[in-house]
């Protein structure tokens, strides 16, 4: 039956009501099926056709795209495509009917899809050079600033800032970016370079070692630090990088690149800083060596000035003896007179030796003196004490620990005030910042 009242449309009018009709209910779409027929024309840009058992669509990939995908598809692999759905390849032919997905984002569909690529992209890197321990920088000991790459929403930032403040406190800078999905590898690698050029900028000092941190995931939660944009970014990187990505048992090409590899994000944090305990022992232990020292270099030196003394009478003694001795020997051979005379001559050297002996051990004794007083004066100068006699003081906490900052304090709490007069007691009432 033949209808003649039916509205009559042209051959644009139709094609450009079907294009409406198609792009405003399926505007982007995300698609799974298999490649075929792909083609690399020189222009530069990706034409294929996605298939399954019962339909094919075709698809183009533009230049401007295809360096943003990371990889090159092949015939026969199953992909996961996301694009516009338009005819007549978008505004260029709009007057063609047939209609195509204008790819920007495609991926290998299926875990051991993802495995060969992630197997393909490691070996290119690893014959590159990328992964070689020549290009590895050491992690400073002591940071005064960590920068952290990862979502500022969840556990793993939270879990580096309280093991950091546990640690070591410094300065943690974040650089917030989100850590899967198809903005994750571009903003991630962004987050890497602009950390770097905060030296260049001058605006902030740039962080000392960078930490880039996730939970665990699958391989396709994990995907953006495999990208390639991502890797080269972590190899270009003049501060060292220390990969914190999911779990222990997973592993991305990031992990491989970066200087220092951590099996979770609280671990990279420990791995960053030192231990504040450990420190604090370290110079409990030197100045208790210091302090030996110097006790045992002053007992020495005591010692040796008592044996000094003892063997200076001991010769005095035994001179004095010899010369009576002399004196005995010659008296039976000499009249009085002359025995008197040469006595009185020995007696004045006798006490002519005697002042040079005193005067001798004199001096002796007080150039000791002077050195005893000089190492007392040292160790005084370096006990902690000293500086108190200088008008200040030291708090502790009912904890024993010395006051540093307010999170060492409580309300109400005994604290100690050690003086060079004494020692107060007193109780916290407020705290005025």
């Amino acid at each position: 039956m033949v209808r003649e009242n039916i509205q009559e449309f042209s051959v644009s009018e139709i094609s450009s009501a079907i294009k409406e009709s198609l792009e405003e209910n399926f505007g982007y779409v995300k698609i799974r099926g298999e490649v075929s027929g792909l083609s690399k024309p020189t222009s530069g840009h990706i034409y294929l056709k996605l298939k399954d058992e019962k339909a094919i669509i075709n698809a183009i990939i533009w230049r401007s795209a295809v360096n943003k995908i990371g990889f090159v598809p092949e015939d026969g692999l199953e992909v996961v495509c996301s694009g516009r759905l338009t005819t007549g390849f978008s505004d260029r032919y709009p007057g063609r009917s047939d209609y195509s997905v204008i790819v920007d984002s495609l991926m290998p569909a299926g875990e051991g899809a993802l495995m060969a690529l992630l197997e393909k992209r490691k070996k290119e890197f690893s014959n590159e050079g990328l992964f070689d321990e020549a290009h590895k920088q050491q992690i400073p000991k002591f940071p005064q600033t960590i920068g952290v790459i990862t979502s500022p929403t969840g556990a793993v930032i939270q879990d580096i800032l309280n093991r950091v403040n546990d640690r070591y406190p410094c300065n943690i800078l974040l650089w917030p970016v989100p850590v899967q999905g198809e903005d994750a590898a571009p903003l991630v690698s962004e987050a890497i370079e602009g950390f770097n050029s905060l030296s260049v900028k001058k605006e902030f000092n740039p962080p000392d070692v960078i930490i880039i941190a996730r939970g665990g995931g699958s391989i396709e939660d994990l995907w953006p630090f495999n990208e390639e944009i991502v890797v080269r970014s972590v190899f270009k990187s003049s501060i060292p990088v220390i990969s914190a990505i999911g779990h222990e048992t997973d592993t991305t090409l990031v992990d491989y690149v970066s200087d220092l590899r951590a099996p979770t994000p609280t671990a990279a944090a420990e791995l960053s800083t030192p231990d504040k305990k450990d420190l604090l022992s370290n110079i409990e232990e030197y100045q208790l060596t210091l302090n030996t020292s110097l006790n045992s270099f002053l007992e020495n030196k005591k010692q040796k000035f008592k044996n000094l003394i003892d063997q200076l009478i001991n010769i005095q003694q035994l001179f004095v003896s010899n010369k009576k001795s002399n004196f005995q020997n010659l008296s039976g051979s000499l009249n009085l007179r002359i025995l008197d005379e040469q006595l009185k001559s020995k007696n004045k050297d006798l006490k002519l030796l005697s002042e040079r002996i005193i005067q001798g051990q004199q001096a002796y004794i007080k150039d000791l003196s002077k050195t005893i007083t000089s190492f007392s004066k040292l160790l005084n100068s370096l006990s902690y004490k000293s500086i108190l006699n200088r008008g200040f003081s030291v708090t502790r906490n009912s904890k024993k620990e010395i006051v540093k900052s307010t999170k060492n304090l409580s309300h109400n709490e005994s604290l100690k005030i050690e003086t060079n007069f004494g020692t107060l007691h007193t109780v916290l009432e407020k705290i005025d910042e």
